[in-house]
């Protein structure tokens, strides 16, 4: 008698037909009435020698598939695939049209470890994310520590109450009406339409103080910095999502410093931009209630309502590559091997990681660093997406306040390296010049940056 092939399936994961066959000591035939008989039981992908078995696995005692829904840049959800779990871990998808990114042999016959990894972003993070899980984790049955949740734990949340995640993905019809009440009266102006210029030095206070003390839930974006989101409204009327990270409001002298680094991020993104043309997220700063806030415009929302795609290197070294920590521009190489990502894009992440260690940023870690899926008539590839986070961390407090010394020892570049360290250089003595004659910037750090200034000129001139 042949053995069910369900029992085989939960203990070893998904199996091709001829293995499962092997198995179970049976034919082809008899491995077809067996998938019959097992009905909802199974996950079938792939066609002919290339069909593949899974058993169906529950998320909270539902067997029902997940639909995956794409926000576009006018608000519209699009149903692009439908997610099943599958023992012992992971996922099966059923692509609805374009799934529109990059993916390999297997992911695109629907299987993926874990979470798919366009989705590994919502996963609640950071400050956000933190207040999040606080604030809904009776409700949701989870930890209030949402580095502690499972991939069952981050996909029950998130197709509950996963209606402003990071990215333009959501999932689950629960989420997904949500969505659709919020564009609803979002349209019929039952919502407010933005903060406008001249409600900044009220609202941006109050919402710090919000954030700090009552865990406000909003869009998980990632990061440690205090932070909230809001909606503003330009005074050419346009609307922009933002996310607002602010320092504290006493005279200490680690939160001067803290609001040092916040002007810097600020300046270091402009004098990036400015000098090489790698675009840089949007900033602004201001300075009310004795906090300095950092105003970043959010590039995966367009107005009030539409979004577009977005995935971190960290989630994509994780899925295709497995070399943490490494310099981006090395460890980014093998996405340029497999055709999607373009030489331009190699050459900006190197300048950008030549210019982080030129301003002594020292936490340019893998969740620093995202892109943006490109489809094209063949195929999809990526292009670095705006960059973010660049500032000198190496002169942030310790342990939140106290300042030691810092040597600033910028480094030499190799012989390949030597036109893009030039032009990394020259962003770097634009930053250093300008945060030395910023008057939102305290005198001492001033100081520091001028110093700065004319160590790294000298290195350039010799």
């Amino acid at each position: 008698m042949a053995i069910d092939p369900v029992p085989l399936l939960r203990a070893n994961g998904p199996l091709p037909a001829s293995r499962l066959t092997e198995l179970m000591g049976a034919s082809r035939p008899t491995l077809s009435r067996s998938v019959r008989t097992a009905g909802d039981a199974l996950i079938v992908r792939g066609r002919a020698r290339r069909t593949t078995y899974a058993a169906r696995r529950s998320l909270r005692g539902s067997l029902d598939p997940l639909p995956l829904f794409r926000i576009d840049k006018a608000g519209t959800p699009q149903h692009i695939a439908d997610l099943d779990l599958i023992h012992p871990d992971g996922t099966a998808a059923i692509f609805i049209g374009d799934f529109g990114w990059p993916l390999d042999d297997r992911m695109r016959e629907g299987w993926f470890e874990g979470l798919p990894y366009p989705m590994q972003d919502m996963r609640p993070q950071g400050f956000l994310g933190r207040n999040f899980a606080r604030h809904h984790a009776a409700l949701l049955q989870v930890n209030e520590d949402p580095t502690t949740w499972s991939d069952d734990d981050v996909l029950h949340a998130l197709s509950i109450l996963g209606q402003d995640a990071p990215g333009d993905l959501l999932v689950g019809s629960q989420a997904c009406r949500l969505w659709l009440r919020h564009v609803q009266e979002s349209t019929s102006g039952k919502l407010p339409s933005g903060l406008q210029d001249s409600l900044i030095a009220g609202e941006y206070p109050r919402l710090a103080i919000q954030a700090l003390e009552l865990g406000v839930a909003g869009s998980s974006a990632g990061g440690e910095f205090p932070k909230f989101t809001a909606l503003r409204q330009r005074n050419d009327g346009t609307q922009h999502h933002v996310l607002v990270k602010f320092s504290g409001s006493d005279d200490s002298p680690g939160t001067r410093r803290w609001a040092d680094l916040l002007v810097c991020e600020h300046l270091a993104g402009r004098a990036l931009r400015d000098t090489t043309g790698i675009d840089c997220a949007k900033s602004e700063i201001h300075v009310h209630a004795r906090r300095t806030f950092l105003e970043v415009e959010r590039f995966d929302r367009h107005g009030a309502l539409g979004r577009s795609p977005m995935v971190s290197w960290f989630a994509l070294n994780a899925a295709f590559v497995g070399a943490a920590g490494r310099p981006w521009a090395e460890a980014v190489r093998p996405l340029a091997s497999k055709g999607w990502l373009s030489a331009d894009d190699i050459g900006r992440i190197l300048r950008t990681w030549l210019f982080g260690q030129l301003i002594g940023n020292t936490d340019m870690h893998d969740g620093n660093l995202s892109f943006i899926p490109v489809p094209d008539a063949d195929s999809a590839a990526f292009t670095v997406a705006p960059i973010y986070d660049m500032l000198p961390m190496t002169y942030a407090p310790v342990r939140g306040v106290e300042l030691p010394p810092r040597s600033y020892v910028p480094r030499l570049p190799l012989p390949s390296e030597h036109e893009a360290w030039r032009d990394a250089a020259a962003a770097s003595l634009a930053f250093w010049a300008m945060a030395a004659d910023d008057a939102r910037i305290s005198a001492e750090f001033r100081r520091i940056c001028s110093d700065n200034e004319a160590l790294l000129r000298r290195l350039v001139e010799r």
